[in-house]
């Protein structure tokens, strides 16, 4: 570098660090007493007697003086880490007016969202490649979201921008379904069943249940209609996944 003189200066900037923290301990031989420059800073490691070592928040022994743990790197300001310690919000009672005002604006908030988001309709994006066509046998299982029931079926490809979700489970055989969730909950291709829930109205078994008054009732399952509504909604889907949620 060129100073005002217009002289050109090399400076060694490792050597200049080890000035102020030295990457290694100094090491002397038994009984001799380390010499240093009277303008040595006084935090660089070994120079104080007086000093016991000190540990990082991961445990690590590290020499007094040193601002990183050598080790693994971490500020020797970090916390260490209390296994089960639980992070718990400031109890209400400590609460200043203002926090108070801040945390019922931020629920308040939350609440809106969370209403805005169960309002509005599940949004489907279909597959516009020739992907994987499966149909589901078993009731239960749970991917992009939603939960999948026996006769729906879905068809996704490489293309589609939640195959990477799909791709960890969706070309598993029946074995392997079997040893991952104690049984098979799809199978490839379409639904060789009936191709309408209308096809099972009033074959439900007949169910008593008691209302929030404790009135007896008879419950038959879903009627015709809700069962036709159904069968709408599942065109309209056209084996299509949901699309991802778009969190605002």
């Amino acid at each position: 570098m060129a100073g005002l003189t217009g002289e050109q200066v090399v400076v060694d900037v490792v050597a200049a660090s080890e000035r102020l923290v030295p990457s290694t301990q100094p090491t002397t031989e038994p009984g001799e007493r380390l010499e240093v420059a009277p303008d040595a800073p006084r935090e660089i490691a070994g120079l104080a007697d007086d000093q016991p070592p000190q540990h990082c928040a991961l445990g690590h022994e590290t020499p007094a003086g040193f601002r990183f743990c050598p080790t693994c790197g971490l500020s020797m300001d970090a916390r260490p880490f209390v296994p089960g310690e639980p992070q718990r919000p400031k109890p209400e009672a400590e609460l200043t007016p203002e926090e108070t005002t801040e945390r019922d604006r931020q629920h308040a908030e939350a609440l809106a969202v969370l209403r805005k988001f169960e309002a509005e309709p599940p949004q489907y994006q279909p597959d516009t490649g020739r992907g994987v066509l499966i149909h589901f046998i078993e009731d239960g299982l749970t991917a992009f979201g939603q939960v999948w029931y026996r006769g729906q079926e879905l068809q996704i490809s490489p293309d589609h921008p939640r195959w990477a979700e799909a791709l960890g489970w969706i070309t598993q055989d029946r074995y392997q379904q079997i040893e991952r969730y104690g049984r098979q909950f799809f199978d490839s291709g379409p639904w060789p069943g009936r191709r309408s829930y209308a096809d099972a109205a009033g074959s439900f078994e007949q169910l008593t249940v008691t209302d929030h008054q404790g009135n007896k009732l008879t419950y038959g399952g879903p009627s015709e209609a809700e069962l036709l509504a159904a069968d709408e909604a599942e065109q309209r889907r056209g084996r299509s996944v949901p699309a991802a949620p778009a969190f605002r």
